[in-house]
C-alpha cells in the first residue's frame, strides 16, 4: 500500500495544478465582499484559515453556510472553492470556506482534520455577531473527501457518543441540512483508489486505529443527523458512493435527495464536482439552486415542527 503513496501525491499536486489553472479562466461572482484568510486558530498556520464571503451591502442576517473542500485527504485548499462559494454567496448567504490541515503520515490525518473542522464551528460561533450571519439558519457543504468529512463532522455534531470518541465538544448551533457534492461514502471496501488513502489518514497500521470504522460512512451514520442533498453525474469516479451514502441515511431513517445529472451536457459527461468545478454553466446552476432550495425547504420543515 505504502508503494502507491508517492504517486497518489502526484496525482493530486498535479490535479491542484489543474485547478488553479481552471480558476485563472473563470469570472467570479461580482457584488460579494470578501474576508480572506482569516485565522480561527491562533497558530499561524494558513490550514487553520477561513475565507467569509456575503453580499454587499448586506443588513440584515443571512442564512449561513460553511464549506468543506475536497482533494482526496491529502491536497486542495479553500481556494480551489472560491469561485463556489461566491457563486453560493451572491445567492444571499454568509458562507465561510474553510482550510484544514491535510493529511500526511505521522504529523496529521483524519483525526485532526474532524479537529481542524470543529475548532473553525468552535470560532464561527464566536465570530458571527461581527457579521451577516444567522446561525439559526446553518448548513454544511463538502464535495468529494469534503463530502465524507462533511458527513462525519454532521454525525458527530448530532451524537454525544461520537464526540466522546473524538474528544469534541458540542457546536453551539446546529446544522439544518448538509449537501455532499460527489462525495467520498467509503474508504474500507476493496478498491484501491480508495484505500491507498488510508495510511496517510490513520497510519501505517490503519486497520488498528480507533478510527478505523468511520472511513465507512455507514458505520458513523446516526439517525439524528440533518438531511442531505447529495449530487452526483455520469462521469463522476465516485458515482457509486453517492447511491451509498443514499443508502445510508435510508438506512437510518434520515430525509435526502439524490440528484444524479445523467447524460451528456455540451456534448460531454459532466465530471466528479462539476458544480464546484465551475459554478457557471447552467448545469452547474440548477444544481447549486436546487441544493439550496432544498436547504430552505429543510429549514422551513423543522421551524414549522417546531412549532407543532
Amino acid at each position: 500500500m505504502a508503494f502507491f503513496t508517492p504517486v497518489l501525491k502526484f496525482f493530486w499536486k498535479e490535479n491542484a495544478k489543474n485547478d488553479y489553472k481552471r480558476l485563472s479562466t473563470q469570472t467570479p461572482a461580482t457584488g460579494v465582499y470578501q474576508k480572506n484568510n482569516v485565522p480561527y486558530l491562533a497558530d499561524d498556520l494558513s490550514e487553520h484559515t477561513l475565507d467569509i464571503y456575503y453580499p454587499e451591502g448586506a443588513c440584515q442576517k443571512l442564512p449561513v453556510i460553511i464549506d468543506i473542500h475536497g482533494g482526496g485527504w491529502m491536497a486542495g485548499s479553500k481556494e480551489i472553492n472560491k469561485n463556489y462559494c461566491l457563486a453560493i454567496a451572491k445567492r444571499g448567504y454568509c458562507v465561510f470556506n474553510l482550510n484544514y490541515r491535510l493529511a500526511q503520515s505521522g504529523k496529521s490525518g483524519f483525526k485532526e482534520q474532524i479537529e481542524d473542522i470543529f475548532a473553525a464551528f468552535e470560532w464561527i460561533s464566536r465570530a458571527a455577531q461581527n457579521y451577516p450571519a444567522d446561525l439559526d439558519a446553518c448548513f454544511l457543504t463538502g464535495d468529494s473527501a469534503g463530502g465524507h468529512l462533511a458527513f462525519c463532522a454532521a454525525a458527530i455534531s448530532a451524537s454525544f457518543i461520537l464526540r466522546q470518541d473524538f474528544c469534541i465538544s458540542e457546536p453551539l448551533f446546529k446544522f439544518k441540512a448538509v449537501g455532499a457534492v460527489s462525495p467520498a461514502a467509503d474508504l474500507i471496501s476493496p478498491n484501491i483508489t480508495m484505500n491507498i488513502n488510508l495510511p496517510e489518514l490513520l497510519g501505517k497500521k490503519y486497520k488498528s486505529s480507533r478510527y478505523y470504522k468511520y472511513m465507512d460512512t455507514n458505520r458513523i451514520a446516526v439517525k439524528n443527523m440533518p438531511p442531505f442533498y447529495i449530487v452526483t453525474s455520469s462521469g463522476d469516479f465516485l458515482h457509486s458512493h453517492a447511491y451509498k451514502m443514499k443508502k445510508t441515511l435510508d438506512r437510518v431513517g434520515v430525509e435526502n435527495k439524490l440528484h444524479d445529472f445523467k447524460g451528456k451536457y455540451s456534448g460531454r459527461k459532466l465530471p466528479h464536482v462539476f458544480s464546484v468545478l465551475d459554478p457557471s454553466p447552467s448545469y452547474a446552476r440548477e444544481c447549486i439552486d436546487e441544493m439550496l432550495e432544498f436547504f430552505e425547504s429543510a429549514a422551513a420543515k423543522e421551524k414549522e415542527q417546531s412549532r407543532t
